[in-house]
Formats: structure tokens, sequence, C-alpha cells
């Protein structure tokens, strides 16, 4: 007799968990790959869209980057506890990660972006009608902004690895 039941496939809590851990690591720090773009777009379109752009960052980190910084650090935590050891040198690496991340982002990234934002303000202000040239202290914010973003790239680059390829087991 031929069964005319439709196989279901099982889904493990796990599954699901790993699924949050991975969107979550998607919506939280995909964006951030793409603030030097929407900067520099803003700066050679004339930069008066630089302090919308650069408070739009802003609202991003500390809202949906750090709550899904969280929900990648506590789903993390649940899998290594189901699956791995937390000694494994990616476990290790990848809780280290997220917190260096968040200290950063709230530390440095988002004061610096605010203030980069009021000095924008104040330059687009006192050019009036008029093109707009950033000061230096708007540049040495900038600078410092890139030099830190691509830090935290790169760490969200090694990390993706440390994860996916699990190596030193």
């Amino acid at each position: 007799m031929v069964s005319s039941m439709i196989p279901v496939a099982e889904v493990m809590f796990f599954d699901v968990v790993l699924f949050f851990h991975i969107l979550a690591v998607v919506l939280a720090f995909g964006p951030t790959f793409a603030y030097a773009l929407f900067l520099g777009v803003a700066q050679r379109e004339g930069g008066r869209s630089i302090p919308t752009v650069g408070r739009s960052i802003v609202q991003w980190d500390s809202t949906v980057g750090t709550a899904g910084a969280l929900v990648i650090l506590a789903s993390g935590i649940y899998m290594a506890a189901d699956r791995w050891d937390f000694s494994d040198f990616f476990i290790s690496w990848g809780i280290l990660a997220v917190i260096v991340i968040v200290g950063v982002v709230h530390a440095v990234m988002i004061p610096t972006t605010r203030k980069a934002v009021a000095a924008a303000e104040r330059d687009i202000a006192g050019a009036g009608p008029g093109e707009v040239t950033f000061s230096e202290e708007f540049n040495n914010l900038n600078r410092k902004l890139a030099q830190f973003g691509t830090a935290l790239g790169l760490l969200v680059i090694l990390t993706l690895y440390f994860m996916s390829a699990k190596p030193f087991l």
C-alpha cells in the first residue's frame, strides 16, 4: 500500500535559532558596509544631505544594529551551549567580536557621527545658498569614522569567516 501522507521536514529549535542568528547578522551589520557609499554620494551631490544620512546611520546603529547584536549574542550563546564548547576558538572569537563591535559603535562611532553631523550642519549653515566647503573639524571626524568603520568591517568579515569555516577545530 502506498502512503498518501506528504513528507514533512523536521525543524529543530536549534535551526530556528540559527535562522534568527543569521538574520540578525544581516540586519545589524549588512547596512554598515554601505555607510561610506551613502556618505560619499551625499558629499558628491553637494553635501547638504550629509546630516540626514548621518542621523540615519546613528538611528540604525542605535536601534536595529544594537538589537541585532543582542540577538546575535543571545542566539550564539544558546547554540554554543547546545552543540559546541565555549573553549572552541570560533565561539570565543564570536562572543568577543560582538562585544567589541557594540562597544566601539557606542563609544566611538555613534558619538563621532553625532559630532560630524553637528559640524556638517554648521558648515552648511555657514555656506548659505552657495557651495558647501566642509571644515577641517568635519574632515577629521569623517576620517576617524572611516578608520574605525574599516576596522569594524574587517572584524565582521573575519568573524563571518571564523563562524563559517570553524578553523582550529
